[in-house]
């Protein structure tokens, strides 16, 4: 089975100091509306701020936001965040994606050709966006980290790909099938995966509707925890690091992260990655920057560790 690159680091837990690192407490409903994530599984239809607005109606919270914007036609994977967790979307927005796509080719071509032609558009790539986009219309490189074929049949290819934020994969069906010389089109995709969310574990907003429904009945915290996830689910694809309590009062107003007040890192962790910073209770904190590896902060007796990028406390 295919994995993101995040997904197939090794990762380890280096202690700077003996602390006990703890398991994330159960959030309450309330707390998970202020400060949550919905795996939303988008269907095929609305514009994603159509869903948006659905989901700010089911909740009513007012604050909601998603990550990767989805085509009208395009289904699954719709990261949508409530309140606080507005500011971790971007965290998802540029994680790795996972796309099951059908393509249909304009003209015959062996198996043989097609197979060559998708290890030529796998790996590094240089893609051009569409006229429509949200983006700048320039030359820009992107990644693939894998594209499968999964079947063939009268002309019809469904495939899946895993691929760097950002890539327009009607455009590289797009320029395939220049590259065959018969041209091809796309006219179905759905999002398996972005960043850690995956399919598998998505919401229709049917039953999102239906857990609220019965929150508000029962007031028990379990249907909105069945639906709404914290957000330290949603970042645990980046390196992490541990600090202690003598630093959050400072981190709360934006503060780096200095060395001394690390008490453990994850072992992948490498200068310019993006983190996530916790306390000792795995409670998310904030995002930054390192500016050391994770065996300098080790080593490290004093300097800047990690740059603040944003607090969600």
């Amino acid at each position: 089975m295919h994995q993101l690159p995040f997904e197939q680091v090794k990762r380890k837990l280096l202690f700077k100091r003996k602390v006990v690192i703890r398991d994330l407490a159960p959030r309450t409903a309330e707390q998970l509306l202020a400060f949550g994530i919905i795996n939303v599984d988008k269907p095929s239809g609305p514009k994603s701020i159509h869903v948006v607005n659905e989901v700010r109606a089911i909740t009513g919270q007012p604050k909601c936001g998603h990550a990767g914007t989805l085509d009208p036609i395009t289904t699954g994977v719709l990261p949508v965040g409530l309140g606080k967790a507005l500011k971790v979307l971007p965290v998802l927005s540029i994680a790795g994606k996972v796309y099951g796509t059908t393509m249909k080719l304009h003209g015959e071509v062996s198996r043989d050709r097609l197979e060559e032609a998708f290890k030529k558009f796998t790996g590094k790539i240089i893609q051009t966006p569409p006229r429509i986009s949200a983006v700048a219309r320039r030359p820009r490189e992107r990644e693939i980290y894998w594209a499968e074929i999964l079947d063939v049949r009268d002309r019809v290819v469904v495939f899946e790909m895993g691929c760097q934020h950002g890539t327009y994969v009607r455009k590289w069906v797009h320029d395939l099938g220049q590259d065959l010389g018969i041209g091809a089109h796309m006219f179905a995709l759905v999002r398996l995966q972005a960043g850690p969310l995956k399919l598998a574990g998505a919401v229709s907003l049917k039953e999102l509707k239906e857990n609220f429904e019965k929150y508000k009945e029962t007031r028990r915290d379990k249907y909105i925890q069945e639906v709404v996830l914290p957000p330290e689910e949603c970042v645990g694809h980046l390196p992490a690091v541990y600090v202690d309590d003598g630093t959050l009062d400072y981190l709360k107003h934006g503060s780096p992260v200095f060395a001394p007040g690390i008490v453990a890192v994850t072992s992948e962790l490498k200068k310019l990655d993006v983190v996530g910073i916790f306390d000792t209770k795995s409670n998310l904190l904030a995002i930054g920057i390192a500016e050391m590896d994770a065996e300098e902060i080790l080593e490290a007796k004093k300097g800047l560790a990690i740059k603040t990028d944003f607090v969600v406390v």
